[in-house]
């Protein structure tokens, strides 16, 4: 199942200034949900807007929470399942037609 992932936080708990932070936190996360079965499908940041962009892939969702331990504490999430476009309009299609 793929999810879509959305982290953010604000100035004031942003580790840009604190490289040791943001090793231990934003730095950690890949690898984190790597070792915790995720398939990141893709991962991007608005550094300005300080908010975080994951596609993930998994049938495990509490290992996904563990996966994203790292940056836990930097701010908040939301984890939203989503589906191929394509694939969910054929479906609707297939279903009216």
């Amino acid at each position: 199942m793929l999810f879509h992932i959305q982290h953010g936080h604000d100035e004031t708990t942003c580790p840009f200034d604190a490289p040791e932070t943001v090793t231990s936190t934003f730095g950690s996360v890949l690898p984190s949900l790597a070792e915790h079965g995720i398939n990141v499908v893709g991962a991007w940041v608005d550094p300005p807007g300080h908010q975080f962009f994951f596609v993930v892939e998994t049938d495990d969702y509490a290992a996904l929470v563990d996966g994203l331990a790292p940056i836990m504490t930097s701010g908040s999430a939301t984890i939203r399942p989503i589906n191929d476009m394509q694939t969910q309009v054929a479906k609707r299609m297939a279903d009216v037609g």
